[in-house]
């Protein structure tokens, strides 16, 4: 099959006429090939040599192609092996350059923002690989001539010759397969892949792609010193994705999205992407809150429930996270006992048990309620379980209440992916100079000075004697004052079993109040988003009657 006299025209499978070389590689070619009973139409061939032993892996990659089901993954349509022993896969053919070529065609230069976009896009599929069911498949040889791109820009992945599925508690893989320059260090050392692989070679790709084509394993310089117009947080995500110890990389693609959006919130959306939003909302940006107070006691967790009913009766479906370490408390402040749905699954159970895989959402109206067990969670809980979680959710804005524990590490890897950052005080000023509240406020300084959004909201108004005081303790001005609200209403809330921010004249309340944390965090509402909505929301109803 080396030979192109021996192909030219050659009918495979009593169909499929080959008719150009479309590209080859150390033990396979891809071919265009003509339909000979669908008249018109093209398909892609891949031919490689069978030995007896080679069957078994030519038989994994045609079985592991035709369960896939991603638009931006190949389509396969047919295999078979002929009477030479040359395997066959059909897949679907599509026009276009790969990464490799236009790189080369740019003379080694592509945009930053370009390069971002196409990164969003091999995270989402990589995620749909390392979540697949029964077992995640584990791609193995990202390289720019493995990445093809259609006229709107669109990434096809190519050629899963390499890919396998992971095995649990297997020590090694049977074939330590990779393209010299892309893989990562488990590859050459013998030692099992993993999803982590994958992320390494995602790495080695942009550092090639950002650096004018060197190789990182070559160089072995900080990319920052050789691209220089390199933002440093982005350099800094490119550095851990090629750390030499899986341990210490990124554990997921869905880890690595969110943290590249925090830096390029304008260029992650991948192309064709659709939100899942209510059609009476605008159109909202997903988005990652993560909201607690500066110290205990100051009512975060009241102040999250009031944005989260307030996004409820703006009709934006979003979700509430009670983080899985803290002291519980949203499930009786929710009465879950009488209104959790019976087969509501806890999040630990949920990231950490593979059984639950259609629970059942605990769905308040546009709110999705996600507490922890009311007894506490026993366990050890890691960034990448919170980026589990997150991708099980799937709703436009997650609020994560992370009630004091700033310092948490799991909690600090999700500041780092958030988009916004909102800390709840109260009006004293006292309490603001305490030894864990001046740590926290140093925290927030530095995720301020990285780029990150952080918010001051007041829950409750400020004594006017002490409002100079309070205001010089703080490193910033709070967005907005929540008001107070009565207790005897609270009580008697309390009592029935009732979330009182539902209660129309207190949400009215919480709502005006809320308007510029609003305008901050739904940037595509105006000063008076209710009168975009189609449908008339709840506010909009209450205020004709009032």
């Amino acid at each position: 099959m080396n030979q192109t006299v021996k192909w030219q025209d050659v009918i495979v499978g009593d169909r499929y006429q080959l008719k150009s070389l479309l590209g080859q590689g150390g033990m396979s070619q891809v071919y265009l090939a003509e339909d000979q009973k669908l008249k018109g139409k093209r398909w892609a061939v891949k031919a490689c040599t069978c030995t007896d032993s080679d069957k078994a892996s030519f038989m994994e990659e045609a079985e592991m192609l035709a369960k896939l089901g991603h638009a931006q993954l190949p389509q396969l349509v047919d295999y078979f092996i002929n009477n030479d022993g040359i395997g066959y896969l059909v897949m679907d053919y599509i026009e276009g350059p790969t990464l490799q070529d236009m790189f080369d065609k740019q003379h080694c230069e592509i945009p930053i923002g370009q390069i971002v976009q196409i990164a969003f896009q091999l995270l989402d599929i990589f995620h749909y690989l390392h979540t697949f069911r029964p077992r995640p498949i584990i791609y193995r040889d990202l390289k720019p001539s493995n990445v093809m791109l259609n006229e709107h820009h669109q990434v096809r992945l190519i050629d899963f010759g390499v890919a396998r599925q992971f095995k649990q508690g297997q020590a090694s893989d049977t074939m330590q397969m990779g393209t010299i320059g892309f893989a990562a260090p488990e590859q050459y050392l013998g030692q099992q892949t993993d999803a982590r692989t994958d992320l390494y070679t995602l790495g080695s790709m942009l550092y090639y792609l950002l650096s004018g084509g060197h190789y990182a394993y070559i160089s072995q310089k900080p990319l920052e010193l050789i691209n220089e117009k390199l933002s440093k947080p982005l350099t800094a995500i490119i550095h851990v994705l090629l750390q030499e110890d899986p341990q210490n990389r990124f554990q997921s693609a869905l880890e690595v999205k969110l943290r590249l959006r925090s830096l390029y919130p304008e260029t992650w959306t991948s192309k064709g992407e659709s939100q899942p939003l209510s059609l009476t909302s605008p159109a909202i940006s997903d988005q990652l809150i993560v909201i607690g107070g500066l110290f205990a006691g100051v009512g975060a967790t009241f102040t999250g429930i009031s944005l989260a009913r307030i996004l409820h009766a703006l009709h934006i479906p979003h979700a509430y996270v009670e983080q899985p370490t803290i002291e519980p408390d949203l499930y009786m402040r929710l009465y879950g006992e009488r209104h959790a749905p019976n087969s509501y699954v806890f999040p630990s159970a949920l990231v950490h048990d593979a059984s639950t895989s259609s629970p059942t959402p605990w769905n308040n109206g546009f709110t999705t309620w996600v507490p922890i067990h009311p007894d506490g969670f026993q366990g050890t809980w890691h960034a990448s379980d919170s980026f589990k979680l997150l991708h099980m959710i799937k709703k436009p804005i997650v609020l994560w209440d992370v009630s004091t524990q700033w310092e948490h590490p799991a909690v600090q890897e999700l500041c780092h992916s958030a988009d916004a950052i909102i800390v709840v005080i109260d009006s004293l000023p006292g309490k603001c100079d305490r030894p864990s509240s001046r740590r926290h406020l140093q925290l927030f300084e530095t995720h301020q000075l990285r780029g990150k959004k952080v918010h001051y909201i007041a829950n409750g108004p400020t004594p006017t004697q002490f409002r100079r005081e309070w205001q010089e303790s703080l490193p910033s001005m709070p967005t907005c004052t929540m008001p107070e609200i009565p207790r005897a209403n609270v009580k008697q809330a309390i009592i029935k079993g009732e979330c009182i921010q539902d209660q129309p004249l207190i949400l009215k309340a919480l709502f005006e109040a809320a308007q510029p944390i609003l305008r901050e965090i739904l940037p595509e509402m105006t000063d008076n988003p209710l009168h975009q909505h189609t449908k008339k929301t709840w506010f909009s109803r209450f205020n004709k009657r009032a």
